[in-house]
This record gives C-alpha cells, sequence and structure tokens, in this order.
C-alpha cells in the first residue's frame, strides 16, 4: 500500500486516508517510496505505484529489465 509524508503535520497517511487528512491539514503531500509531491487530491488519487517490489526490496542490487 502506498503512504505518504504529509506536509503540514508529518503524520505518515496511507492512501485511502489522504481525502479525510487533506481535508484536515489543507497541504500536500510526498510518496514515501518515490519522493513524488503531491498537491492535490487528483494528483494522489492516479498515484497508484511507484517503483516494483524489486525496486523496493533490492536497492542497489536492482538493475532493472533486461533490454535485448
Amino acid at each position: 500500500m502506498v503512504s505518504f509524508n504529509c506536509h503540514v503535520c508529518g503524520d505518515v497517511v496511507k492512501k485511502p486516508k489522504l481525502d479525510q487528512h487533506g481535508a484536515r491539514c489543507h497541504g500536500g503531500f510526498d510518496c514515501i517510496d518515490c519522493s513524488k509531491t503531491f498537491n492535490s487530491p487528483a494528483e494522489w488519487k492516479g498515484h497508484t505505484s511507484c517503483i516494483s517490489e524489486a525496486e523496493k526490496y533490492q536497492k542497489t542490487l536492482y538493475k532493472g529489465p533486461q533490454v535485448r
């Protein structure tokens, strides 16, 4: 599940709670996985994935897909 860091209060919020939290804090969010910034509900609702599981868990060992 994608999690975000709130610009206003610093809370970590999971995607299903972003609308509720955004109404309370009125700020943007940063995706914890890819560090992209989202300032509106339209932006964060469209953010469904950012990195693969391989990239997330292998970090520097991940070489990307093989190009032939």
